[in-house]
């Protein structure tokens, strides 16, 4: 298991240091397309400064200053500040819409799968598709457009449209965020239990006269848990790739609106530091999936 850890600690260094110089070397490409042999070793000698720079700064825990806002309400902040500030925003409305889709969407897919073939499970599994299909984009305007037209309508707003708070603020971008997760863990976890309700021991358990809790809590759960918890990695990757998409779309000031401001403004150092958050973030995350993976699968240690 140690040697295992410290593999994949290698593996994040080293991805990291590509996040690092590939952050610089758009950002170069930005400024001045290459037209030649010369340019483009003229941008990769700058990207590998950049890169050197941004390195130096970090370990010295200065990453210099980044601006925010716009106009005359434009100020500079420190870059670490700016990074744990959208950060924690960001963590926060991604482990509420996390933590709601998990518990719909597990409850969804073991409903349906303990009244398997019933009508119940043909609507969870219809609703789950179109869950599944919809752009997140698509799934934004498509919520706002609803909240805007009710609000011209009758004259009352039911959440707001756009901006931050930890209040209702959260109910819109949120629900956007799970919509995909949810339901894929109500697919893989309605899959993952019917095949395990199936399977031979399951038979025998049945056979033997034993209760439902306890067939259902001892041998088709446990079974299945590694599956859901696989789609709950993914599911969570999905996220932190729509993050960007839905803090736009709904103005929620975290890391993925503002790594596309900071792209447009061409901000070097807050670019690299925003986009290896969320890298060190996805790989930190699978890291803690695969130990996962190993303690509640034993086949997996044998094979280690």
């Amino acid at each position: 298991m140690a040697r295992f850890v410290l593999r994949r600690l290698g593996a994040i260094l080293l991805i990291s240091l590509a996040i690092i110089f590939f952050c610089a070397l758009g950002l170069q490409l930005m400024r001045q397309p290459f037209t030649n042999t010369r340019s483009s070793a003229n941008m990769l000698l700058q990207a590998i400064r950049d890169t050197q720079s941004f390195l130096r700064g970090l370990f010295a825990g200065n990453l210099g200053m980044a601006w925010r806002g716009s106009g005359r309400t434009r100020v500079a902040v420190p870059v670490t500040t700016v990074v744990v500030d959208t950060y924690v925003k960001s963590m926060g409305l991604l482990l509420i819409s996390l933590l709601f889709a998990s518990v719909l969407g597990i409850g969804a897919g073991m409903l349906a799968a303990y009244w398997e073939g019933s009508p119940l499970s043909l609507g969870v599994l219809t609703t789950t598709l179109l869950g599944v299909s919809m752009p997140t984009f698509f799934t934004a305007l498509l919520l706002q457009v609803i909240e805007i037209t009710w609000y011209q309508r009758t004259g009352v707003r039911l959440v707001p449209v756009g901006g931050f708070g930890w209040d209702a603020h959260l109910i819109l971008p949120g629900l956007v965020l799970a919509m995909r997760p949810l339901a894929q863990l109500a697919r893989i976890t309605f899959v993952s239990l019917t095949e395990a309700a199936h399977q031979d021991y399951v038979r025998t358990a049945w056979a033997k006269g034993l209760p439902t809790r306890q067939v259902w809590g001892g041998h088709i759960l446990p079974n299945a848990i590694v599956s859901i918890l696989t789609s709950l990695g993914v599911s969570l990757r999905f996220s932190l790739g729509s993050l960007p998409v839905v803090e736009y779309f709904f103005s929620w000031p975290g890391l993925g609106a503002t790594l596309l401001n900071a792209i447009r403004t061409r901000q070097t150092n807050l670019v690299i530091a925003l986009a290896l958050a969320l890298g060190l973030t996805f790989m930190f995350i699978n890291l803690i999936l695969e130990l996962a993976y190993r303690l509640l699968d034993p086949r997996l240690r044998s094979e280690e």
